[in-house]
């Protein structure tokens, strides 16, 4: 099924559905808000700025009413704007994806990574923290080679920290599973380099890696929700 097809609350279905699978079973109404833009920015952008900014209305309008998520039963309140999938909405994701189209060939994979996507993509790849992966120099990643791998700095406030790191999971999800056709074995050119499904596992391992061996300073960013430098400050 052509994601042109579904309905603007099926699209949030499996943008919460793909949260469900890649972090908890309970997200934020934030969460669904960026995975959501993430995965369909035409539908949940911002009007002429779809490409930089979600459209958080758009989000939350079809979660709450009786034709959004919560009034087909698929979305249940755990928590203040916290949520889980029903029984029901999961065998309904499942479904939906089962019927998504499968990727196709190379031209096809460079064709469902828009320029923004394969822009990001590039930066993953060429970042200090991926170079020191593929060399073998993990252990050399300081935290501010992680700043630069998530596109963050150590000013950066929570907001902008969980989209980041919401992108960049979904970016890298995205990508693997195309790579993962069998027409799309020899990777994906980047530039002057070429990308190798091998080479996005390992980002996708770092990124996971990263995330825990920098927990405590990240923690710090996730407790300042303004742009303003909190009184802790971050070890690099």
């Amino acid at each position: 099924m052509s994601s042109d097809k579904l309905t603007v609350p099926e699209k949030l279905l499996i943008a919460a559905f793909e949260l469900h699978q890649r972090a908890s079973p309970t997200f934020t109404a934030e969460d669904l808000v960026v995975s959501a833009w993430t995965k369909y920015p035409d539908t949940f952008g911002l009007s002429g700025y779809s490409d930089r900014y979600p459209d958080s209305n758009r989000v939350l309008t079809n979660i709450m009413g009786t034709k959004g998520m919560r009034g087909k039963g698929w979305l249940r309140k755990v928590g203040e704007k916290q949520y889980r999938l029903t029984p029901t909405a999961l065998n309904e994701a499942e479904r939906l994806a089962a019927h998504q189209e499968a990727p196709g060939s190379v031209s096809q994979l460079r064709a469902e990574l828009d320029r923004r996507a394969t822009a990001a993509l590039e930066r993953l790849a060429t970042s200090a923290a991926a170079r020191k992966a593929f060399t073998e120099q993990s252990e050399a990643i300081s935290f501010y080679d992680a700043c630069g791998f998530w596109d963050i700095t150590v000013r950066s406030n929570a907001n902008t920290l969980v989209a980041r790191l919401n992108d960049t999971g979904v970016l890298l999800e995205r990508v693997a599973a195309l790579l993962d056709d069998k027409s799309n074995a020899d990777g994906l050119k980047l530039g002057n380099m070429n990308v190798t499904k091998k080479q996005v596992e390992q980002l996708r391992a770092l990124h996971v890696d990263m995330q825990q061996r920098f927990k405590s300073d990240l923690d710090v960013l996730r407790e300042r929700t303004d742009e303003r430098v909190g009184k802790r400050r971050v070890r690099l």
